[in-house]
């Protein structure tokens, strides 16, 4: 069924502050359904003047709506577990930080969402919920990895980074071992098949041997789902992510 809705405009020009770095870095390495999260989350931080809220994954699916029957806001319109997931891929970017919280009467409760932050800014003092307080100072590492791995993203052509693929953290990691008729097969009848980008089989071939064929196929899955402009470079990116993840092992 073709989607009918049509929005009948802005009502008046008042909104929540957003931080810059959302749409001029952040917009280009979340996912769109980590990005839908992230939303969410700075409108209800920002929205009210505040560096952090509780919030529950009902109220990110469903939105929230007053006992009164007023509808806040519709939520993101995702699945539960589409939720979880981007909320742990928010996580391991260093994009947000989370507490759980709980208590003796009730067991587990909704958690607390706030923004990374480089230095400890928050909005206003005034926080929502319980949960003992995560560390907002100081550039994490996690947080300058993901700024280098952008940097690396940007300096790409038709996959391979630029000065030559020795730069490319993958040659750090071990080789699979697997025979090369199956390296072969997974970089021509899988990336490149999925990707189009022959000009980069040399690279593919790489990550065919240095990254898992499953772990491959659910990142070109995700790249697929994404709608990227540049499949290739995303994937690339995702890829050197996932390889940094494992040098730290």
């Amino acid at each position: 069924m073709p989607n009918k809705f049509f929005y009948k405009g802005i009502p008046s020009p008042n909104g929540t502050i957003v931080p810059d770095d959302i749409f001029d870095v952040l917009l280009h390495v979340c996912t769109g359904a980590e990005f839908k999260v992230l939303a969410y989350i700075v409108r209800r931080t920002f929205g009210f003047k505040k560096d952090s809220d509780t919030i529950s994954l009902k109220q990110m699916v469903e939105g929230i709506t007053t006992r009164d029957g007023k509808v806040l806001d519709h939520g993101t319109g995702l699945s539960k577990s589409t939720v979880a997931v981007a909320i742990k891929g928010l996580v391991e970017k260093g994009i947000i930080e989370v507490e759980r919280n709980s208590s003796k009467a009730k067991g587990d409760e909704p958690t607390t969402y706030r923004l990374q932050f480089e230095e400890k800014k928050p909005v206003s003092e005034n926080r929502t919920g319980g949960g003992q307080k995560t560390g907002h100072g100081g550039v994490r590492k996690s947080d300058t990895q993901i700024t280098v791995l952008q940097e690396t993203v940007n300096n790409t052509v038709n996959g391979v980074v630029k000065g030559g693929v020795d730069k490319s953290v993958l040659r750090e990691l071990p080789d699979l071992g697997d025979p090369p008729e199956k390296t072969e097969y997974v970089a021509n009848n899988v990336i490149v098949k999925a990707l189009g980008d022959k000009k980069s089989s040399k690279f593919y071939a790489l990550v065919a041997a240095k990254i898992p064929e499953q772990v491959i196929r659910e990142t070109l899955a995700e790249v697929k789902a994404d709608g990227a402009r540049s499949p290739a470079r995303l994937f690339t990116y995702k890829i050197q992510r996932y390889a940094l993840a494992k040098q730290k092992l």
